[in-house]
């Protein structure tokens, strides 16, 4: 994939600093993590042989306003190859301020660069259904789907070097047949983590690049409003 190689060209942190560009390279270090995770220190604390038991649950994961799926530079580059660019749109929803203080992680996701410049799948109906959601509640894209579903519901926290089972996810179900797809969840976590990293520094270093793969048409520029229309009479938080 062209943005592999891409990446190549600008992992190394060294190279990036001793660049024309390390003024770009230090400003992005003092407001972001650029080093890629050290695995062998995050811990997998979701009991062994334990995954989501998607047929039996009655929770819909793919709806709702605060499970819009934000994406990475990977994610828009397969959706281009799938000729699935239907799916995405630059607009981002407006939270409501009530949601946004009860959730602190989804508040940080919502104040962070990335947030603002990377496109969502698109959501629709008043009930906010991912638009790759068939009718018979099965996700069309898989299992080219989104890294961040590729992961769900395992989540990674950095601070305590672990991957634990999601709050939003209320069914699992449990047997050692099942420990090869406890593993890929795991490395699912840590891969998404990892790409978040590459995007912050490809978005840094080679956005004219970015435009040249047909990625940058779907980028928000510093002058561009990332946020859908606010519903009247509600409360936001930009």
């Amino acid at each position: 994939m062209a943005l592999s190689g891409l990446w190549e060209k600008y992992r190394s942190s060294w190279g990036r600093l001793l660049s024309t560009a390390a003024v770009r390279e230090l400003k992005l270090r003092a407001s972001f993590d650029v080093d890629l995770l050290s695995r062998w220190r995050i811990v997998n604390r979701v009991a062994a042989g334990t995954i989501p038991d998607c047929p039996n649950c009655t929770n819909i994961c793919c709806a709702g306003l605060e499970n819009v799926v934000s994406l990475r530079l990977r994610d828009i580059a397969r959706l281009i190859d799938l000729d699935r660019t239907d799916l995405m749109t630059k607009k981002k929803p407006n939270f409501p301020a009530s949601m946004l203080a009860e959730r602190p992680g989804l508040g940080e996701l919502v104040a962070s660069e990335l947030w603002r410049t990377l496109p969502v799948l698109r959501q629709t109906g008043d009930l906010k259904v991912c638009a790759a959601l068939s009718k018979r509640l099965t996700c069309t894209l898989y299992p080219h789907w989104p890294l961040s579903c590729e992961r769900f519901p395992y989540s990674l926290s950095v601070v305590r070097r672990q991957v634990t089972w999601g709050s939003r996810c209320p069914s699992e179900k449990r047997d050692p047949t099942f420990e090869p797809r406890r593993r890929a969840l795991f490395q699912a976590a840590l891969d998404a983590y990892d790409e978040r990293v590459k995007d912050a520094v490809l978005l840094t270093h080679a956005r004219p690049a970015l435009d040249e793969l047909g990625i940058g048409a779907w980028l928000t520029g510093p002058d561009e409003d990332p946020f859908e229309d606010a519903p009247k009479g509600l409360p936001i938080i930009r």
